[in-house]
């Protein structure tokens, strides 16, 4: 049916396909006699009375596939307010209560919509909101029943219907002996004939297996109705869900028939389509619709100065890592395209990317680079300060490199009997370390002054105080922890030049040919070489002090109780039993056996002690004096550790041994590691495995007996015994009164040992543990130790004194080279990071060139921190090399562009019936201009902190609505939950109240408080429903590629029931990847206009080969909705978004390398032009400059 101009329904004609049923064709059999045959079905017949009727006729109901925003929602009120049930029986021919209500089953999100539909539309139809059969209507299932078929509607959400899946089949009927106790339940609605059952966003279904799916083909029902916009959201598949929900045979039971059908009977499934389905774009109706005019404006921004370093630096590496140069060349002639892994990383990088260009902070791989962790959001003058302290770990890392570079160097010609060239390059090197050591040990004095200043001055808790002793792990992420860090780098690298120098001076002493043995230059190489070591060993001693301190702290403490005599001291157990009774003999046997088993365990563990006390306290290897590292000090210590560990073990043993005993309580990790080390030791494995072994043995001889028991045992032993005793004396026993007295002095003087042995054992135990932290960082100790001997050791002995490998030397030379370029490079990026830190409060008086003292827009920054405009600094260094200011010599790398230009914002915008002039872009023939004084207002809003421009940009755009349009509200779309969260807590600092589809309650608080100003809605949010017409402002914070997914938020505010003019906002950073892909998806738009529009007229008559030209030219509204129905059409939603919750759209391989690089070939042509026109200039000028020098030479 549908409704005429005057409100009258009228019903609409049935397409035919002609006298055969659909896919059936007419041929004769070998007799001659008529017959029809199906590919399809895949039969032949001779009777078509079984294939007369059409299943669409028996079908009542179908798919309402409206367009997203043309009232869905309203027409299926419509319906339900039209069309009533004429109920006769209470019960229909199956049994079921027979209602007159219609079901519909909705998500979650939109659930409040659909009542507030109903209230304003239909506000007579009684709904009812049903929550499951747990947590429904009170009362009995069948009063349940009543109540629900009472209603006009009942709303309920694929949730609920998801958890009832079990209680919706019917138990087959057993005979049984017993009848049933408890009869299975059945969820109502299952139990009631609705007269209509409608899906909202049936897509929720399109698979047909979930358990929704499952429970809304049961519930019995006489109208279906599935209500999607997008009724494929993946591929033809979709349809055979919504077949299935609306019992379409018998194409939804059979999956083989339902393949041929789409795949080789495309008019048929055309035809059924066109049966049960209905749809309208809003190109279709255009006519008829009265939607509010909306605007299309992008606004593109350009980056800060800070932001844009970030950026230029993430593009670079994604250029490296891809193995592509800045405009997408590759670099090797075998790049691969079709690489997975090339395919994967560039669309990695993309992302990271497009989330950079929202904020720094919003990729994971940004914030574990920047070091934010999930600590609070960064303005843009923290990330800035991140940058350079990243820059300055970079240049020390890379000077690093080269100067250990350059000591292996040396070792090469040391091992070619080529010392006095090796000793040049270690003295180099020792010279460059030294100044590294110097400045790493500055920057640690100032963070502890800036640290006790803050202390000082209340921002800082002084227990944030470190202490020098201090490990680097109590404060690897604080900056004194990070300055200590580069000072043990730089002292690491220091202390192999020193050593290696002090080794150059032995071998040149030493060789004969080289110096005169007891001559003046043998003495003072002599000399040389021992101040070397000792320089080294002084190194040596600053690099472990953090862990020697912490072990001589342990060893001090441990020699402070030697000599104090303040070791655990454990007393002996005495059982005083000088009498036993009857019934006590066994029990006090046991108790005293058990006391001298004890008490021989304490004297074992007490000589352990003594040998493990011998142990811990021996001197560090290179602590004692006149040491010298040899190479082995960590195998020197192995054997020493050897012994230590196997007496910590013992020691270990003997506390839980005796803990056992005393409680009865069986250290089982204790136990199972000892019959591990023991088969271990047998095979002659672990540390000292004989002594091991030995030890293991002393331990089982000194074990007490387990047939003893434990101490606690036999307390509780001889408390049964008191009480039995008691009993017995009563009753007028002699014997058991005197055995009594014995038994209960015998308790006292246990439970009293007992105390006194348990506060001994808690002693212990901290004793162990003392002895195992001693341990432990004495072996750390040797570790670090051994580290440093590791990179002092001879390189290559088998080949020293044969000839150098010069390809190897050459090698290792160029490497150099590339990092002294690198080098160079970084700390230009860090001038420039710092001028950027420095220039931001500074006045226009210091953008002046130095040389030619006039004002510049864009000029360059020296690594030595001088300014110049271009064309003055170009023509000098051509000619002297180095910094006209300080005389510093100078290479390329040393050279940073800086620029003074204002940043503008533009802004595009597009008008109801568009004209263009042929001079402009095509792209902008989806957005145009538009005046620049309100981007200005915009832009001259002050806010609290900055979070980079596009955070800004918005939290601007939005504070500036308040005055320009009073009581708007807006939607912010991006296709990152992630930004979504980093801009919530940007808006809260700027006092912008928002609310988010993630939120509890958020729609409603959007909807109803004025007070909320913006909703935040994202990519993977089930949005398509949604209905948001009180905003008038929609902000997309990034262009995609995929224009369908940007169209489901336009959606929510443009569609019938909007009443004001809406705004489309899009944001895009200029000279980035949103250029690119805003661009790509303009094109594509376009596309299908034009496409359209040849297809329409080429039917009609021929079109003018600048068509394409003259139709983009002349759009209009229609066309560009029509552009977005088709777009909308083309795309499968569900493959728009990859997985994950952090996961933005898909983009496909074809697109990756035009997305990445669209941009910069785009520059480099317009480089390439404004080149030219620089050169024809500079000719013109030399040109000039040549007649007027020929003139004034003839005057």
């Amino acid at each position: 049916m549908e409704l005429q101009s005057d409100g009258s329904p009228t019903p609409i004609s049935k397409p035919s396909m002609g006298g055969l049923p659909a896919s059936f064709q007419q041929m004769k059999d070998a007799d001659g006699r008529i017959c029809f045959f199906s590919h399809l079905y895949m039969i032949i017949t001779t009777d078509l009375s079984a294939w007369g009727d059409d299943a669409a006729d028996h079908i009542k109901g179908g798919i309402l596939a409206e367009e997203m925003g043309l009232g869905k929602t309203v027409e299926m009120i419509a319906l339900v307010s039209l069309n009533r049930r004429p109920i006769q029986l209470k019960l229909d021919p199956d049994g079921l209560r027979a209602s007159g209500a219609t079901l519909i089953i909705t998500p979650p999100a939109i659930l409040e919509q659909w009542k507030q539909e109903f209230q304003q539309h239909a506000p007579e139809l009684r709904v009812h909101h049903y929550t499951g059969i747990k947590r429904g209507l009170e009362g009995s299932d069948d009063l349940v029943i009543e109540e629900l078929s009472e209603f006009d509607v009942v709303l309920t959400t694929y949730n609920v219907i998801s958890r009832e899946v079990h209680y919706t089949n019917t138990a087959p009927k057993r005979s049984l002996r017993h009848k049933k106790r408890f009869e299975a339940r059945q969820t109502p609605l299952v139990r009631i004939s609705w007269w209509r059952v409608c899906l909202d966003e049936a897509q929720m279904i399109e698979s047909g297996v979930s358990n929704a799916a499952k429970v809304a083909r049961l519930i019995p029902r006489v109208n279906a109705w599935a209500v999607t916009g997008t009724p494929l959201r993946r591929n033809i598949d979709d349809l055979f869900g919504l077949l299935l929900f609306l019992r379409y045979y018998p194409f939804c039971h059979s999956n083989p028939l339902w393949t041929r059908l789409y795949s080789k009977f495309g008019s048929v499934l055309v035809h059924i389509i066109q049966r049960i389905a209905l749809r309208h774009t809003k190109d279709c109706v255009r006519d008829e619709l009265r939607l509010p005019q909306q605007k299309r404006i992008v606004i593109t921004t350009p980056f800060t100065a800070i932001e844009e370093q970030h950026y230029g630096q993430l593009f670079e590496e994604m250029c490296e890592q891809c193995g592509l140069d800045a405009t997408g060349a590759p670099l090797s002639s075998d790049w691969n395209p079709e690489d997975p892994g090339v395919i994967e990383r560039m669309r990695s990088w993309l992302t990271r990317l497009r989330q950079t260009c929202l904020h720094p902070e919003v990729s994971g791989s940004n914030r574990r680079a920047l070091g934010a962790g999930s600590g609070p959001l960064r303005t843009v003058d923290e990330v800035l300060e991140v940058m350079i302290e990243n820059t300055d770990t970079s240049i020390r890392a890379e000077e690093r490199a080269l100067l250990l570079s350059q000591l292996r160097r040396g070792q090469f010609l040391e091992n070619a009997k080529r010392r006095q060239e090796a000793l040049s390059i270690w003295q180099a090197a020792l010279e460059h370390s030294t100044k590294l050591v110097e400045e790493s040990r500055s920057q640690l004095s100032l963070q502890k002054e800036l640290l006790k200043d803050a202390i000082k001055a209340g921002s800082k808790d002084p227990s944030e105080e470190i202490s020098d002793d201090e490990n680097e792990e109590a404060d690897k992420n604080s900056r004194i922890g990070q300055c200590r860090l580069r000072l043990r780098a730089a002292l690491e690298v220091q202390h192999i030049a020193v050593f290696f120098t002090a080794n150059a001076y032995f071998q040149i002493k030493s060789d004969t040919s080289l110096t005169q043995p007891e001559s003046e230059e043998f003495k003072v190489l002599e000399k040389k070489e021992e101040e070397g070591y000792e320089a080294a060993k002084i190194i040596r001693k600053e690099m472990l002090t953090d862990i020697s301190q912490k072990v001589e702290r342990y060893m001090r403490m441990i020699k402070e109780k030697t000599q104090k005599k303040q070791f655990v001291q454990i007393p002996k157990m005495k059982p005083h039993l000088y009498n036993r009774g009857l019934e006590s003999y066994r029990l006090l046997n046991s108790f005293e056996d058990l006391c001298t088993s004890l008490n021989r365990h304490a004297e074992q563990y007490i000589e352990w002690r003594e040998v493990m006390i011998n142990l811990v306290s021996q001197s560090l290897i290179d602590q004692e004096e006149d040491a010298e590292l040899e190479g082995n000090e960590y195998e020197r210590s192995t054997k020493h550790q050897d012994e230590m560990y196997v007496y910590m073990e013992a020691l270990r043993t003997a506390y839980a041994d005796r803990h056992d005993a005393l409680t009865g309580q069986k250290n089982i990790l204790i136990s199972h590691e000892v019959k591990a080390g023991i088969i271990q030791a047998q095979k002659d494995e672990g540390p000292s495995p004989k002594l091991f072994l030995s030890i293991m043995n002393t331990r089982s001889e000194i074990m007490p007996d387990s047939q003893l028991g434990s101490l606690r045992g036999i307390i509780s032993e001889l408390r049964s015994l008191v009480t039995s005793l008691d009993w017995q004396a009563t009753g007028g026993s002699s014997r058991a009164r005197a055995e009594l007295e014995l038994v209960v002095e015998v308790l006292k003087n246990a439970g009293q040992m007992i105390a006194e042995q348990l506060k001994v054992s808690a002693s212990l135990e901290r004793e162990v543990e003392m002895f195992r932290d001693t341990m432990n960082n004495r072996l750390e100790y040797y570790r670090h130790l051994q580290q440093i001997s590791d990179t002092v050791a001879p390189y290559d002995e088998e080949n020293a004194g044969k000839p150098m490998n010069e390809d190897l030397f050459a090698s290792k030379l160029k490497q150099e080279e590339k990092l002294e370029s690198k080098i160079s490079s970084l700390k230009s990026k860090r001038r420039y990071l710092i001028h950027l830190r420095d220039e931001s409060g500074s006045e226009d008086s210091s953008r002046i060139c130095i040389i030619c003292q006039s004002s510049f827009e864009v000029g360059v920054l020296t690594v030595c921190g001088h300014k110049y405009c271009t064309d003055c600094l170009r023509l000098w260094w051509r000619q002297h090399r180095t910094c006209p200011m300080c005389k510093r010599p100078l290479k390329y790398n040393d050279f940073h562009q800086i620029t003074y230009k204002p940043q503008e914002l533009v802004a595009q915008e597009e008008e109801s019936a568009i004209k263009f002039d042929h001079e402009r872009h095509s792209k902008n023939a989806i957005y145009s201009d538009i005046s620049s004084g309100l981007l200005n207002e915009i832009k001259n809003i002050d806010l609290n902190g900055s979070f980079g421009t596009k955070i800004d940009t918005l939290a601007r755009h939005i504070i500036w609505l308040r005055e320009y349009d009073p009581g708007a509200k807006s939607i912010i779309f991006s296709q990152y939950k992630n930004f979504l969260e980093v801009l919530q807590r940007a808006l809260h600092r700027f006092k912008i109240v928002s609310s988010s589809v993630d939120y509890p309650g958020g729609i409603e608080s959007f909807k109803k408080d004025p007070a909320v100003e913006c909703f935040l809605l994202h990519g993977k949010a089930q949005s398509s429903g949604l209905t948001l017409i009180n905003a008038t402002h929609v902000f997309l914070c990034e262009p995609l590629i995929n224009t369908a997914i940007e169209l489901q938020a336009i959606a929510r505010v443009h569609r019938i029931g909007q009443h004001h003019p809406t705004t489309v906002w899009m944001y895009l950073v200029s000279g980035t990847v949103e250029e690119s892909i805003y661009e790509l998806s303009v094109a594509r738009r376009l596309a299908h206009i034009i496409e359209k529009e040849k297809q329409e007229k080429s039917a009609r008559s021929t079109f003018p080969e600048d068509f394409d030209e003259s139709l983009i030219n002349d759009l209009t509204e229609t066309a560009i909705d029509s552009a977005n129905s088709m777009e909308i059409q083309d795309a499968g939603l569900t493959n728009l978004m990859t997985s994950g919750a952090s996961g933005g759209e898909l983009v496909k391989k074809d697109d990756l390398w035009q997305c990445l690089f669209g941009n910069a070939v785009s520059k480099e042509d317009d480089n390439d032009g404004s080149a030219e026109a620089e050169r024809e200039v500079s000719r013109f000028l030399r040109g000039e400059a040549a007649y007027q020098r020929r003139d004034e030479a003839h005057l």
